[in-house]
């Protein structure tokens, strides 16, 4: 056990042992008060005792009403605890709105086809609260989508502001995201992976559901397992189908081998967002706005030193895109201090130098 850990233990038991004595005694304490006190006395100290109590529900009530209404707003889980109520202000982070949500996508460097199937999605969506606002039929369509592309491309943040969206426009009342994989969702016994799944479904309610790979669930070892937690998904789409959107990911071939593998599946996602990888003067960008949040510059002539390197290595099955200019980054970086400890220099800048290091050049 923690040292963490014993030491309440040691506190309450050292309280209980000073304190037992001092209750329990007829001499003085409680007890000799109540033995000494006259019925009226008696009587008003358990009125006060019983409005304490009844104070002391009404506070626990109070705080679990606020953090059910904070997941109703979309705040973290357990944020909320009963001194927090008593005596810190609540700071609630206001839902943004479509408009604002679009901003930070259109900001996302490359991504122009993702950027327009999320702006008519939007826009179908706006339509559809002006049709039923004046009385006007509105058809049912599935919103569960496929996300295609290569990994690093951005699919799970498109997916969190794709949640915000649907939260903004009261077509789910959280828009929170879960993110999942295969090994999120299938056990290693049979009748274990529908329980993992329907946890994790329940997690979701009232948001995203955004399942990674989603590919992986169907065929290969273990295929049985991966189609339990699809029919137990499929049933929890089903049944809670105005309750949650569910996104699935992975590489384009392997989603139409997947979607393929189960009709249900084909009739549910009937939407798909293809994602392009970068290319390289997109990945330049990436790179220098991870400097900056880092507070690192780049020298100017970068990208002509970087695209020949990147052409080359975007042909690779194993590349990644985005994730590998956070690898090129921080290679970078412990280039940068070796120099930097040995000859000097700007700690807040790196070299072109540094950068043929990271990718196995020499300068």
């Amino acid at each position: 056990m923690s040292k963490s850990a014993i030491i309440p233990f040691v506190i309450s038991g050292l309280l209980v042992a000073i304190l037992t004595p001092l209750l329990m005694s007829t001499e003085y304490g409680p007890v000799a008060w109540w033995n000494a006190a006259g019925s009226e006395l008696r009587w008003q100290a358990a009125i006060g005792s019983a409005a304490a109590l009844f104070a002391a529900l009404g506070l626990v009530v109070t705080a679990t009403a606020a953090r059910r209404a904070e997941a109703g707003l979309g705040q973290p889980a357990g944020g909320l605890s009963l001194p927090r109520l008593l005596f810190a202000p609540r700071r609630i982070v206001e839902a943004r709105s479509p408009e604002e949500v679009i901003a930070t996508l259109e900001g996302m460097v490359g991504l122009a086809p993702v950027k327009r199937e999320v702006n008519a999605l939007i826009a179908r969506l706006e339509l559809e609260q002006r049709r039923r606002a004046e009385g006007l039929p509105v058809s049912a369509i599935s919103q569960h989508m496929i996300f295609t592309g290569p990994p690093g491309v951005g699919k799970t943040e498109v997916a969190r502001a794709i949640g915000e969206i649907f939260r903004a426009l009261n077509v789910l009342r959280r828009g929170h995201l879960v993110e999942v994989d295969r090994a999120g969702l299938v056990a290693g016994y049979v009748g274990q992976t529908a329980a993992k799944t329907l946890e994790k479904c329940q997690e979701a309610l009232d948001g995203v559901l955004f399942i990674d790979e989603a590919y992986t669930l169907a065929g290969g070892a273990g295929g049985d397992f991966g189609k339990e937690a699809i029919d137990t998904l499929l049933k929890f789409m089903e049944d809670n189908r105005d309750r949650i959107i569910v996104i699935v990911a992975g590489y384009t071939n392997d989603m139409r081998r997947f979607i393929d593998t189960n009709p249900g599946l084909a009739g549910r996602f009937t939407k798909t967002i293809e994602f392009p990888p970068y290319k390289p003067k997109e990945l330049c960008e990436i790179l220098r706005r991870m400097a900056a949040r880092q507070q690192f510059a780049l020298p100017e002539g970068f990208e002509a030193a970087l695209t020949p390197w990147l052409a080359q290595r975007s042909r690779s099955d194993d590349w990644s895109n985005a994730r590998e200019m956070r690898t090129l980054l921080e290679k970078a970086r412990e280039a940068q201090a070796a120099r930097v400890a040995l000859e000097g220099g700007d700690m807040r800048r790196l070299e072109i130098v540094d950068l043929l290091f990271a990718i196995g050049e020499d300068a």
